[in-house]
């Protein structure tokens, strides 16, 4: 590609790589959820930094999102990404993008039949984050069973349609939740994934206080990094690979550049870094293409937007402006850092153990 057809500012923006003090993976999460977002991840990628993402199997978009992310691999591979130059000098490793599985039992309507009514509100959707912790925290031992189902059936719509998750991870970081961790377990061993999301966030104090004055994130980011915590002490022993350093956990949607760059400033050093973004293009731009959207599942228009509202919507063209400026490469560059893959974190965390 000449330097012509590059970005503005991209290959300018580039400074030496002959020195690399660790390694970042810019994570989507929602993959699939609705067409703005799925358009905003494949774009992330194509002109941007995004390294991989999570796919939403119950979402609305979930069967176009891998339809689309098979044609982007095949762009990878015959080299045809806008963003190709720039990864190279960025030292990326020359293996797929990965594609992971985002479970979900907050948001949308389950993939099986017998999930349990206590967990569903009066229109069969999942009930939220609020009741599910306080069922799980309780620990309800009959529902167990279910759950592990349905969360088999999430992994199985991705491998079914030919894609193994090289990655889990969970919508509103249900991944943490306690009750989880045995049905979390199966799925890493029985479907051999590789790798387990780690939303151990350091750096609280300087990136939700000193910065941007929010009590509430602060709080909750807390809440997560304490779970999080918790999952790590039984994680250990799963034999999958923890990245190690995690970003996201109170910024969702709100990511910019000078946040990032007082959290790598904390997590210089660690390793392999992971970067939680939820990217989407102007949905209210293109009303047109949401109601193409529809139809991926046997459900009324009525139940797929009151099923899948996104809190996020109006923030997440901004994260995608961040993910495809130049001035990223140049944080990324300043932190001495190339662009990984979650996968490489596994070597690493053998090594410590052994």
């Amino acid at each position: 590609m000449s330097s012509a057809q590059q970005p503005r500012g991209w290959i300018t923006a580039v400074k030496s790589s002959a020195s690399r003090r660790g390694s970042i993976v810019f994570h989507a999460d929602d993959f699939g959820m609705n067409r703005a977002v799925t358009d905003g991840i494949l774009r992330g990628v194509e002109h941007g930094l995004i390294t991989g993402t999570s796919l939403l199997a119950n979402a609305p978009d979930a069967t176009r999102a891998i339809r689309e992310w098979q044609r982007l691999q095949q762009a990878r591979e015959v080299g045809r990404l806008p963003s190709a130059a720039i990864r190279r000098e960025l030292d990326e490793p020359e293996t797929p993008f990965e594609l992971g599985i985002h479970l979900n039992l907050t948001q949308g309507r389950p993939l099986t039949e017998g999930y349990p009514t206590e967990l569903l509100d009066r229109r069969g959707r999942f009930a939220g984050i609020g009741r599910l912790f306080a069922l799980l925290y309780r620990r309800r031992p009959q529902h167990e069973r279910a759950l592990l189902a349905e969360l088999s059936a999430q992994v199985e719509f991705l491998r079914d349609h030919g894609q193994r998750p090289t990655h889990l991870n969970g919508h509103q970081y249900v991944e943490l939740l306690p009750g989880l961790r045995s049905a979390l377990q199966e799925l890493l061993v029985r479907h051999q994934i590789p790798v387990l999301r780690l939303a151990r966030e350091r750096g609280l104090l300087r990136s939700t206080l000193l910065y941007d004055y929010r009590p509430s994130n602060w709080c909750v980011a807390h809440v997560k990094r304490f779970y999080a915590g918790r999952l790590e002490e039984h994680a250990r022993g799963w034999g999958v690979a923890l990245p190690h350093a995690y970003f996201g956990t109170s910024h969702a949607g709100r990511i910019n550049f000078e946040v990032m760059r007082h959290y790598l400033r904390s997590a210089a050093g660690c390793g392999l870094i992971e970067i939680g973004v939820h990217p989407a293009t102007d949905s209210s731009q293109d009303a047109g293409a949401r109601a193409a959207a529809r139809g991926t599942h046997d459900w009324t228009d009525a139940q797929r937007d009151d099923d899948w509202d996104d809190p996020l919507a109006a923030l997440r063209p901004q994260e995608l402006g961040m993910l495809t400026s130049p001035l990223l490469v140049e944080l990324v560059q300043e932190f001495g850092l190339s662009l990984g893959r979650l996968s490489h974190s596994h070597t690493k965390h053998a090594a410590k153990a052994a």
